[in-house]
């Protein structure tokens, strides 16, 4: 996950060969330093999609497009779909906006971050 704003960068030595250090950088913004709960899990992930490999799918705020982008994910990320509040796992969080178009609650599982991401930039995998 990649965040454009309130980012915490840790970096920690997985190797040292003489004098050559290899560094492991993990980016998650500063206020998702967890993975996400279970109680928030479904039995569903997704791969967000796009024309183009590696380009950025914005993660918002609020189901809608004029809503606030959190940041951004990139073409080939996973994400899990998360579950409708209380729900059970196969009651995804999904909403629609006034244009028709659907609405997944995703999280990241590396940083934590959660958010909405339309339905055209996201291909979900469900299991059970």
């Amino acid at each position: 996950m990649r965040i454009v704003k309130n980012v915490l960068v840790n970096t920690r030595v997985v190797a040292f060969t003489g004098l050559v250090a290899t560094l492991m950088l993990s980016v998650a913004p500063a206020s998702a330093q967890s993975e996400i709960p279970q109680s928030e899990m479904s039995y569903c992930m997704g791969t967000l999609t796009g024309e183009t490999p590696g380009s950025r799918i914005n993660l918002r705020s609020d189901a809608s497009i004029n809503s606030q982008p959190e940041g951004y994910g990139l073409v080939g990320d996973r994400v899990h779909i998360l579950r409708y509040p209380r729900g059970t796992p196969q009651d995804l969080f999904i909403v629609e906006d006034s244009q028709g178009s659907s609405w997944y609650y995703v999280g990241f599982p590396e940083s934590g971050a959660r958010g909405w991401i339309r339905e055209d930039f996201i291909s979900p995998e469900c299991f059970n």
